[in-house]
Formats: structure tokens, sequence, C-alpha cells
């Protein structure tokens, strides 16, 4: 648990001095020599990491920054962040999912989406809680996420709703309507433009659990990168980024 801990403040650091105020130097420090890049708009390796910062710092600043709505949710060698950020007058929602190795960044996945003018839920891709609650739960809400979204997302087994979503779900994917019945209508409505094969990566931490999956949007391969929030020993809440592969 420390060390889940430390490895948050490394990459809440890393925004904050890295990203945010060029700190390259920084960068240097807590990022792997074998560092792996999945990130389709960075060149590979630490190097590629380095040279974007570069020209991050070289860009003009806007004259008034707001802090960045930030969500942290560590297990293992695994931190997940969920933010938003705006730039160029565009509202931008990312998942990152860094790996750790030997207390340095060794390995990032991301998914970055704009945030549409409207929603069929009324709500923004980005609000609602960020503190991590009930830790002790960790693990049986893990398990409970896992089998869920095995068997309602990827099999599409609907009639199982009820078993493991509130009435009341909290819905921030913005082609989905709140609701428990707005999830039953987006899975009957979407099985032949989506369809997610196999879950990737599972991270959780107390009422959280990030699941990382893989499939078809559109007709193109695809990664989603969903985030749920758990209460009462089921899903509450729902926030989701995806990109194409390919």
């Amino acid at each position: 648990m420390q060390q889940q801990q430390i490895n948050k403040s490394i990459i809440r650091d890393f925004y904050r001095r890295a990203v945010a105020q060029g700190d390259i130097a920084f960068a240097e420090q807590v990022i792997a020599d074998n560092y792996i890049q999945h990130s389709p708009g960075l060149k590979p390796g630490k190097a590629g990491v380095l040279e974007a910062l570069h020209l991050m710092k070289q860009m003009p600043k806007p004259p008034a920054t707001s802090t960045p709505f930030m969500r942290l949710i560590a297990e293992g060698d695994y931190v997940v962040t969920n933010l938003c950020f705006n730039w160029g007058g565009i509202q931008k929602v990312v998942v990152d999912i860094f790996r750790f190795e030997h207390g340095k960044v060794a390995e990032h996945w991301d998914a970055v989406e704009d945030q549409p003018a409207t929603t069929l839920n009324g709500n923004a891709m980005m609000d609602g809680p960020i503190p991590v609650d009930d830790l002790a739960l960790t693990t049986s809400n893990k398990a409970i996420a896992r089998d869920a979204y095995q068997q309602i997302y990827i099999d599409r087994q609907r009639h199982r709703l009820p078993d493991f979503v509130l009435p009341d779900f909290i819905q921030h994917k913005p082609d989905i309507a709140d609701g428990r019945a707005g999830l039953s209508d987006y899975l009957s409505q979407n099985s032949s433009s989506l369809s997610i094969n196999r879950i990737l990566l599972i991270v959780a931490e107390g009422d959280f659990v990030v699941i990382q999956s893989e499939g078809i949007a559109n007709g193109k391969p695809a990664q989603f990168y969903e985030i749920f929030r758990l209460s009462e020993s089921k899903l509450a809440e729902q926030w989701s980024v995806n990109r194409l592969t390919q």
C-alpha cells in the first residue's frame, strides 16, 4: 500500500512538474530507460516522451490555467489517471495507465476524447467523486466488476443487469442515458457497431475499478478504458474513454 501511494505521488508530480512546468530533469529521473510507449501520438521509448515535453515547454502558455480535474487509482505496479484539461479551446478527457518497475515509470497506455457539446445523460464526461473510498472492499469490488463486465459488456447478457447494476446507475459515456435502463437500451441498440472481445487489464482501488479491454468499434479495432465506481456491491457510476488502435 505504501508503494502504491509513492507511485501515485510520482505520477501527480510528473503532471505538475514535467508536463505543466516543463521540468525535463524530473521526467528523466522518473522514467525508466527501457520505457515502453503505447500512445499513438508519441514517438517510442523514453526519448519520445522527453521530446514531447521539450515541445510542450516551447509552446505559449495560456494567460490563466485551471487545476486539472484528476482522479488517481493505483493497484500493484499500476497507476491510472482520469483527467480533463482545456487544449485549444476544446475540453479533452483522458485516461492514462502507467506501469511501474523498480520505482520508475516503465510503460504507458492512454486514450483521449473530446467532450461533446451534448450527451444523452446530461453529465460531463469528467465529473463526480474523486477520492477513493472503501479500501477494504478493493478485492471484492474488483471481482464484481470483472464478472459484470464479462457478462454484461462482453457477453451482452442484459437479463443480468439487475444482478450487477444499480437502478440509478450514473453514466458519463456521452451516448448512454442515465440509469440501468439507459445501459440496457445502449447494449441492445449497438450490438452490431460495437463489440468487446476480451479484458486486457483490471486495476482496482477501493470503490473504483478500471478495466482496459479491446474489441471492435464501427468496424475498426479499438481499446476501451472504463472506470467504474461501485456502491452496495454493484456498479453505481461509469466513465469511459475509447481509442481506435488502427
